[in-house]
């Protein structure tokens, strides 16, 4: 039961009161709180060093689909729980039914525990970023709530139906096309991330993912493509990042051979480790090649960035990972010197 006054209690974080309780913040009926206010510092991130090999990418992926989940760290609280509606959006935009970002509304359910120092203040952060997020977005909160357990947050977005319009794995299209939108524009970064936690490092900084405007931007044209049928398989970018998305989408017979050199030209990013293992939400889907001319057009009638990463291997279920250092000069003159 110590959680049940924490949506109700005032807060006084890094000697500085704050104005609203979380349950105000979320938009709830305030119940009378405790006479003693919560008094608690935040954390930041320490240094972290990542010793990344661009040749152990599939031992990374192995490792992080060991890990069950992704852990909350008091540091990213406020990362996290944008992440967290995020995702729920992303996984909502593949069902079937007809809507747009401001039909949904989403509940959050946090689970949280008193782990000392930085723990009171990561919830209250938590709370007051995915209220933020979730308001730039136009979105109403219908529920939320708090429970004992191991601190995480749980959101769900209410959709029409919640079957699936498309298939999460790619279709057997050798001429298809494999898409990635990234629908944010932070940098690549993997403080907080799967691949950390699996490593042992907690360090160093984490996407912000806090471009809600360009969100949605990305959701109205990916919604586009999948109520129109455009897109003809798809999954979310999420935990994991791209490099679990794309092991996702293989299946027994149909790989592919994605190329990522154009993202990490767009991100000024040398490291394909850190650019497929930073879990900034997006979306993967699959188009057929003569519908590639429609979507590029729409995406850049949206200004949206997008990578076209290869087509389907129909020979084998492999992923493969394909990342040059030229630049597109460089690959133009090298095939015309072929």
């Amino acid at each position: 039961m110590m959680n049940s006054f924490l949506f109700d209690s005032k807060f006084i974080i890094d000697g500085l009161p704050m104005e609203l309780t979380p349950r105000q913040i979320l938009g709830g009926n305030q119940c009378t709180y405790p006479s003693e206010s919560i008094v608690d510092e935040s954390l930041d991130p320490s240094v972290g060093i990542f010793e990344l090999d661009e040749n152990r990418l599939r031992d990374y992926l192995a490792l992080v689909l060991k890990q069950s989940s992704r852990k909350l760290l008091f540091p990213f609280a406020g990362e996290y729980a944008r992440t967290r509606v995020a995702l729920a959006l992303l996984d909502a935009i593949w069902t079937k039914g007809h809507f747009v970002l401001e039909d949904l509304f989403l509940s959050a359910n946090w689970h949280w525990a008193d782990k000392g120092v930085g723990s009171m203040a990561a919830l209250y952060e938590s709370v007051s970023s995915l209220a933020d997020y979730a308001t730039d977005l136009y979105l109403q909160i219908g529920e939320s709530s708090i429970n004992e357990g191991e601190p995480c947050i749980e959101v769900k977005v209410a959709v029409p139906e919640s079957e699936r319009a498309l298939p999460s794995r790619l279709e057997g299209d050798a001429d298809s096309w494999l898409i990635y939108v990234p629908f944010d524009t932070s940098e690549y970064k993997l403080g907080g991330s799967l691949l950390s936690q699996a490593l042992g490092v907690v360090g160093g900084p984490a996407p912000k993912v806090e471009d809600t405007g360009y969100f949605g931007d990305c959701f109205e044209v990916v919604r586009e493509f999948v109520e129109d049928g455009v897109a003809i398989s798809g999954c979310t970018v999420g935990d994991g990042g791209l490099m679990a998305a794309l092991d996702s989408m293989c299946r027994d017979g149909v790989g592919i051979d994605a190329d990522i050199s154009d993202i990490c030209r767009a991100a000024g990013d040398t490291d394909p480790v850190r650019v497929l293992f930073s879990e900034i939400p997006g979306v993967l889907f699959q188009i057929r090649d003569s519908d590639f001319d429609y979507v590029d057009a729409e995406l850049l009638l949206q200004d949206v960035l997008y990578f076209p990463l290869g087509h389907p291997r129909t020979v084998s279920s492999e992923l493969k990972i394909i990342s040059s250092r030229k630049t597109a000069i460089g690959n133009i003159l090298e095939a015309l010197m072929r």
